[in-house]
C-alpha cells in the first residue's frame, strides 16, 4: 500500500471524529484539537522485522508544521517536565493528561483505532496522538476494512 492509500484507508476506518494532537516546540508542550489531520503529518514508515516488518504510518511533524499548528491555536500547556511527567512513552503520558483534563480516569487498552477513540466527550471521539506516534500499520488497516465491511 502506498502512504496515500493507507491514510485513505485510515480515515475510511477511524472511529475517531476528531483529534488531540501534542508536540514539544522550544521546550514547550503544546496541544492542538483538529478536526481532521493535515495530510502533511502524515509519514511513512517501517515496523523492525520482528514486529512483522508492515508498512506504518506515523505522525510526523516538521517545525514548519508545528509553527502551523500553532498559528491554527495551539496552546501552550506548560513544559515537558510538567507534562509528560518523566515517562519513557510520551504518547502514553499525553493521553493520560488529556484524559484526566477531560476529568476522566485514564487506563491503558489496546482498543483498536477503528473501534473507539482513546477519549470520549459530550459524545464526541477523540483519538490522541503526541508527535512521533504511530496511527497504525497495513496489516491493521485490512483487519479494520474487514471489520468495517463485516458490519461490526
Amino acid at each position: 500500500m502506498t502512504l496515500i492509500e493507507m491514510i485513505n484507508n485510515y480515515r475510511a476506518t477511524t472511529a475517531a471524529m476528531a483529534y488531540i494532537v501534542g508536540f514539544i516546540l522550544n521546550n514547550r508542550v503544546y496541544r492542538i484539537v483538529l478536526p481532521e489531520m493535515l495530510d502533511e503529518m502524515f509519514g511513512l514508515d517501517r515496523e523492525s522485522t520482528s514486529h512483522g516488518g508492515h508498512a506504518k504510518i506515523k505522525l510526523r511533524l516538521t517545525n514548519a508544521i508545528k509553527c502551523q499548528l500553532i498559528e491554527m491555536g495551539a496552546q501552550d500547556i506548560g513544559t515537558p517536565a510538567e507534562i509528560l511527567n518523566g515517562r519513557k512513552n510520551k504518547g502514553e503520558a499525553f493521553e493520560k493528561y488529556e484524559t484526566e483534563r477531560a476529568g476522566q480516569v485514564w487506563t491503558k487498552d489496546r482498543i483498536p483505532y477503528y473501534v473507539d477513540g482513546d477519549l470520549t466527550v459530550d459524545g464526541v471521539k477523540y483519538q490522541i496522538k503526541f508527535e512521533g506516534a504511530s496511527f497504525t500499520n497495513e496489516k491493521v488497516i485490512a483487519a479494520a476494512m474487514e471489520w468495517k465491511m463485516r458490519g461490526e
